[in-house]
Formats: structure tokens, sequence, C-alpha cells
């Protein structure tokens, strides 16, 4: 019988340092010999080094109830990356205006009633032009109405000025304004740039910010009140401008939509008197507003619309208007190739001496203008 504090160990136990038996030594024994000679000969085994450890090894068992736990290792999968999703190319021609839709718009310089209703910004002019866009869609369902605000932000003036450039640019606040409204009410916003003596990429660069951060802001030139090369005096004498002042705005265009992933650009050239095409002198300004419309730049990126806004109010001005348009629009779209639309001007005031052109007569231009505006 054990007793407590006997030195000599009862029958049927180990001491310790006897983990195993000589039957398990032994097959450790033989397991070892394999590895090594698996290692040592390199030998075409059928299995590799870690199965035949795992094959000839003996599992270490103690005389306790209680085995040491052993688990065979097992393969982890390596985990692979996710891929992240390409982002589909940007598409400028996405959101684009033209010419699914028809844009109607007003414009005006700030604070000036006479030149047109949108001089000011109110609830009652918001909804005039929403009336007049009705109009149209209802009689070209096909073609959307896009309204929107032609807005001189570069103003013509009669005297030098600090800036010795006969022109002077409307602020900072009074833009942010019209852009409110025009953002609040899904409209378009045209900055209309009148330039003066100004050149005219310091004009275009000043206000470039603006098309760059909203999608709605696009550009409007009107060459009547550019003087380029210091030939004239806004509102006193005719101007006279060449394709070589306007080709790099066409370009400063047509270059956002990539630049600053914003829709593509429209930009709207004004047009009242002819070009110098086949005249002696195409600079003669008593002869020719454009001198060389021949050589404007044709770019695929940016939407150039050809405007005729000259002013009726005259016996026969209906007939002469519709000419106007045809020779400057129509025709000189099929020969110069350089434009893709034709715009319009309607004056609510100056022409309502005799009567308004309809809808009805506008939309039966050929082509109907995709873009009419209203002065006053």
């Amino acid at each position: 019988m054990y007793q407590p504090g006997q030195q000599s160990f009862p029958p049927n136990r180990r001491p310790p340092g006897r983990l195993f038996s000589p039957k398990s030594m032994l097959l450790l024994a033989l397991g070892l010999i394999l590895l090594l000679l698996v290692i040592v000969i390199g030998g075409d085994f059928l299995v590799s080094p870690s199965q035949a450890r795992s094959l000839f090894l003996p599992t270490f068992v103690t005389s306790s109830p209680t085995a040491l736990a052993t688990s065979t290792p097992r393969s982890t999968a390596i985990p692979r990356p996710t891929a992240t999703p390409t982002a589909p190319p940007f598409d400028p021609d996405a959101n684009r205006i033209l010419p699914d839709h028809r844009i109607v718009a007003f414009y005006a310089v700030p604070g000036a009633e006479p030149t047109g209703p949108a001089y000011q910004l109110t609830p009652a002019m918001v909804q005039q032009l929403q009336d007049q866009g009705k109009a149209y869609e209802d009689l070209d369902p096909a073609h959307p109405v896009q309204l929107g605000i032609d807005l001189v932000v570069s103003v013509p003036d009669g005297d030098p000025g600090p800036s010795n450039t006969y022109s002077h640019h409307v602020d900072a606040d009074t833009i942010q304004q019209y852009i409110d409204v025009c953002q609040a009410n899904n409209f378009l916003l045209f900055l209309d740039l009148n330039i003066g003596w100004a050149q005219p990429m310091d004009e275009v660069n000043f206000f470039l910010p603006y098309l760059e951060k909203y999608s709605f802001v696009h550009m409007a030139i009107d060459p009547e009140w550019m003087f380029p090369r210091h030939t004239g005096i806004p509102g006193t004498n005719l101007s006279n401008v060449s394709a070589s002042d306007l080709n790099p705005i066409i370009t400063a265009l047509a270059e956002l939509p990539m630049k600053y992933h914003v829709p593509r650009k429209i930009l709207i050239l004004h047009q009242y008197r002819g070009d110098g095409d086949e005249l002696a002198d195409p600079t003669d300004a008593s002869q020719a507003e454009y001198a060389d419309k021949r050589n404007l730049r044709f770019d695929p990126r940016v939407d150039t619309v050809m405007h005729i806004d000259s002013v009726g109010g005259f016996p026969g001005d209906h007939d002469i208007k519709k000419a106007q348009y045809e020779q400057w629009v129509k025709n000189d779209m099929l020969k110069y190739q350089n434009f893709q639309y034709g715009g319009f001007k309607i004056f609510y005031h100056l022409e309502s001496k005799t009567s308004l052109m309809t809808p009805q007569e506008v939309l039966a231009l050929d082509p109907a203008p995709m873009v009419i505006t209203y002065g006053n």
C-alpha cells in the first residue's frame, strides 16, 4: 500500500522522466531517420517531409487520464484583395443641353430695365420666363425647354474708365445672386461679355472660374461692343472682329469639360450685321461685323450658337429679320460648317411698336432656332 511521503513508487506507475514507452521511442527514432533521408538524399518520395513526420512520429500521450491535445496543421487560404470597381470614364455629353433641349432665356444688364426683363430678380420675372418657355414647349414637345438668363457681366461704357477699357465688370455679389436664383430654379446662366477695349482672353479668363465651378453656367460674346484693336468706342462706332479674336475663346471653353468634369459648354456668338466674306476690305466696320466668319474654329467639344439679335420694331422688320436669319445662320452654317446651332432674339418693348413675332413664327424659321432670347 502506498503511503504518503514514501520514496518508492507504487506498482504500475511510471516515475517522472519516463513519458514514453520503448515502443514509442522506437517509432520516434524511425521517423527521424526517414526525415533525415528525405532531407539529405532528396529522393522522390510519394509524400512530403511534413507528411512523413505526421505518418511516423507518434502521438505523445501521458499516463494521466487527460491527453495532451494535438492538431494537424491546416492550410490557411491567403485572402485576395477585393477589386475596386473601375469608375466609368467621364462623358461630357452625358448632361448636355443641346440638341435635345431648346433654350429660352431672358436677357439683361443688371439694374438696367431697358436692356431686358432679367434686369432684376423677382418672382414675377421668373414666372414670366416660365410662361414664355412653356409656349415653345407646347409647340414642340420633342424639344423640352431649358430656361435661362443671358446676363451681361462685362458691360460696355462710353468712356474709358479707370481701366481704360471702355467697359466694367458687374460686381461679384450681383453675379452670385443670379447664380443662386438660376441654381434654385434649374435655369442656365450665360455670362455675356461685351468687352470694349479689353483683351478678349483677359475678360474670358476673369469669368472662366464660374464656368469651371458651375455646370449650368455658359458664355456669350457680343462683337457689337468689342474693339480689340481700339478702333472705336462702344455705342459710338461700329465694330469689326476677326476670327482670331474669338477662336481662343472657343478653345478655352472646349477644354473645360475634361479638366473640371462639367458638361460641355455652350458659346453664344451674337450677330446683328453681316460678315466680310467677298468684301474688298473685310475689316471695314461699316460693312461687316465679322471680318472672316469663315475662319471661326469649329471644335466639336463646344456647342457654338450663331445668335441673330438685330432689332426690329419698324414696318417690314419681320421679313428683314427672317432674311438675316436665313443668310447668317442657314446659309453660313452650310457654307462655313463651323457652328452647329441658330439663335434668335426678340425685343418685348422695341419690337412691340409693330408686333412681336410669335413662337409659331420663330419656330417656323429654318433651321428652327435652338436658343431664343428676349430683351426689352
